[in-house]
């Protein structure tokens, strides 16, 4: 059995699952307001988290985003690599990034007048606390990526905002100290786990693989191949190639602590996981 798995269903009440959700619940697409979740991840996740203490998406999307996509019942849902996070149905802010949003309002009106005349160039605005700017449709990649690293550095030269590179995209926000690690690191100690997995594929995640590996975890790397960093691949614990294979290891999780919790109920006088 994955070792991953196996570490999860040992002790389903103090364990979590983590995950980011573009490029591992979501296959990556070339328009990103088009992201949907992969066939029957969402099934998955709903059974998972019915046996696991949490199970939350960290990323870096906004957190209204993520409820309309991931919205399935016992999921977390932390936005903006951590800062937002709805919670009952109240999204709740990091209060660091208060003094930051006139910047990122200000960034993202440069941004989209620097980029306009570029075809496929798309600025994604997130939810006022960061600005991202996206290349992958672009006619010519490597000058519109020149052209918006450009813009990019000088206004986080001018205005202090942080950036964040990615996958043919590049985003501006908040220079907290808070990102995936930290987040990973709070939700752990917020809910005593002994035992946590966390899914990603993107530089973003590296902070929280460095946190899940700290914590004894397992740091599993959604592999695309070509467009897959080689800092991921040289500190994660597993890799799963694409999407399809990490909704097939979610299936099979679902399935295996489906089992150990059947097993449990079946042993006379021991209470069953929840």
């Amino acid at each position: 059995m994955d070792q991953a798995i196996q570490a999860l269903c040992a002790e389903p009440a103090r364990a979590g699952l983590l995950l980011d959700f573009d490029g591992v619940l979501s296959p990556i697409v070339a328009d990103p307001t088009t992201s949907r979740m992969a066939d029957g991840a969402d099934q998955s996740l709903a059974r998972i988290a019915h046996h696991l203490r949490v199970v939350a998406v960290v990323s870096g999307r906004p957190v209204e985003f993520l409820a309309d996509r991931a919205g399935v019942p016992g999921l977390r849902l932390l936005g903006s690599y951590g800062v937002e996070e709805l919670r009952d149905g109240v999204v709740t802010r990091h209060p660091g990034v208060t003094p930051w949003l006139a910047a990122v309002a200000e960034a993202t009106s440069e941004l989209r007048a620097a980029v306009a005349d570029l075809p496929g160039v798309r600025v994604e605005e997130k939810g006022g606390v960061a600005v991202a700017v996206h290349w992958r449709q672009a006619l010519d990649q490597q000058a519109a990526q020149a052209r918006v690293e450009h813009a990019v550095a000088a206004i986080s030269e001018r205005t202090g905002l942080r950036r964040e590179p990615g996958k043919l995209v590049v985003e501006l926000r908040a220079p907290l100290s808070v990102d995936k690690g930290t987040a990973v690191r709070d939700l752990i100690a917020a809910n005593g786990l002994r035992t946590v997995a966390y899914a990603g594929d993107d530089l973003g995640d590296l902070p929280a693989f460095r946190a899940t590996i700290e914590a004894g975890g397992h740091a599993l790397l959604v592999d695309h191949g070509a467009e897959t960093s080689d800092r991921l691949r040289e500190i994660a614990t597993r890799t799963v190639p694409g999407v399809p294979g990490f909704a097939a290891w979610l299936g099979e999780l679902a399935s295996e602590l489906d089992r150990a919790t059947r097993e449990v109920s079946a042993r006379p006088g021991l209470p069953t996981v929840t």
